[in-house]
């Protein structure tokens, strides 16, 4: 192992390992024989009908996908595919969805190796898995649908999945411990945060060129981009806020501190992850952003960043996922093993769900009348 990667991956160790060790959620559920069949509480499948909205919940500790009905506003199946999924996103057309998995030992321990699992999300069936050495963390998918990005958290690398081969096909070096990755609507750059390495690397998505690095004071967690490009937001450690970032340039244009809520005390120093999650609404005008350690989510109007509400959730939200329809935020709360349903008309809490356990990534789609696929 190079010298410069041995801190790295004993920091990914223990950033992969306490959260299960604290939950005492560590059981036997690895491999590609965890999660191979399906289960819906309702015995069938979900996906069926015209127009219905779907969220798909990865939960960390329970190794399997938590599946609500936007307009029912409850789970309605549950999805198995192992233990510590890590991320979870749908493809263009939302008939396939991609989990990030941290392969672990009988006993819980990281293997080194990770996966990402395509599954069906029309009847919940595993489609086909993709292994590979290294730690993942978060995925993005090319706006056509032919690329899958897994930033290895573990080294230095993004891999480059092609999902019509089912195996990784190349990788870019970004620097040391990619975290959050975002590719621009037009496909032409990807946005990737150096949790690790405290930086962001603006790549060329076609020539896999570096085009920029901007060095930052800690981590880099959660990243968001405007819909016209010209406004990225980070989410740093150990900052309860943001930062703005000029994406042509990647210079720093502002900080942004978030509230805390009414009568709470402000500690002496921040935790390490403050802040976890950030979407921009499809018509570019709000800013949603997790206030982790508050246990809430600010909502704030673009561009000018004016504050506009304030939604209390439950404990230490961690991702937002938004409806197609615009209509709704789903917030989940990891520490409260729930998600928060935020309507965003009126900018409050309409629900609270509970989900698996340790719930982190969701993704929300329109599930249309389809014929299953073929898994490989």
């Amino acid at each position: 192992m190079a010298p410069v990667l041995a801190p790295v991956v004993a920091s990914v160790l223990a950033l992969t390992l306490c959260p299960l060790l604290r939950s005492g959620a560590i059981r036997a559920q690895t491999g590609a024989a965890a999660g191979a069949t399906a289960r819906s509480t309702g015995g069938t499948a979900v996906g069926g009908q015209p127009g219905r909205q779907l969220v798909f919940v990865e939960n960390t500790n329970s190794g399997d996908l938590s599946v609500i009905d936007d307009a029912r506003l409850r789970v309605v199946g549950t999805s198995p595919v192992g233990l510590s999924p890590d991320d979870i996103i749908a493809s263009p057309d939302d008939r396939t969805l991609y989990v990030s998995r941290i392969v672990r030992t009988e006993s819980g321990r990281p293997t080194g190796r990770g996966e990402v699992v395509a599954v069906d999300p029309a009847t919940h069936a595993i489609l086909w898995r993709a292994g590979f050495v290294g730690v993942p963390n978060h995925l993005a998918v090319s706006p056509d649908g032919t690329r899958i990005y897994a930033t290895i958290v573990s080294t230095k690398q993004v891999y480059v999945i092609d999902p019509a081969r089912h195996a990784v096909v190349d990788s870019i070096a970004v620097g040391i411990g990619p975290h959050d990755i975002l590719v621009t609507p037009d496909g032409r750059r990807l946005y990737v945060g150096l949790i690790l390495g405290n930086g962001l690397t603006i790549v060329d998505a076609t020539t896999h060129r570096i085009l920029h690095q901007t060095a930052f004071r800690a981590g880099v967690r959660p990243l968001a981009l405007t819909p016209d490009d010209r406004q990225l937001f980070v989410q740093l450690s150990y900052l309860h806020g943001f930062v703005v970032v000029d994406p042509a340039t990647g210079d720093t244009l502002r900080r942004v501190h978030l509230p805390f809520r009414p009568g709470q005390p402000v500690p002496d120093s921040m935790p390490v992850t403050a802040d976890h999650g950030l979407r921009i609404t499809a018509d570019g005008r709000y800013l949603l952003a997790n206030g982790s350690m508050a246990n809430l989510v600010a909502i704030y109007s673009l561009p000018t960043l004016s504050l506009v509400a304030t939604v209390p959730v439950g404990t230490d939200p961690n991702w937002i996922a938004l409806t197609p329809d615009g209509a709704h935020a789903y917030v989940s709360n990891r520490g409260s093993n729930d998600v928060s349903v935020i309507d965003l008309a009126s900018r409050r809490e309409i629900a609270r769900i509970r989900v698996g356990t340790f719930p982190e990534r969701l993704t929300a789609i329109r599930a249309e009348p389809r014929e299953p696929q073929r898994g490989r």
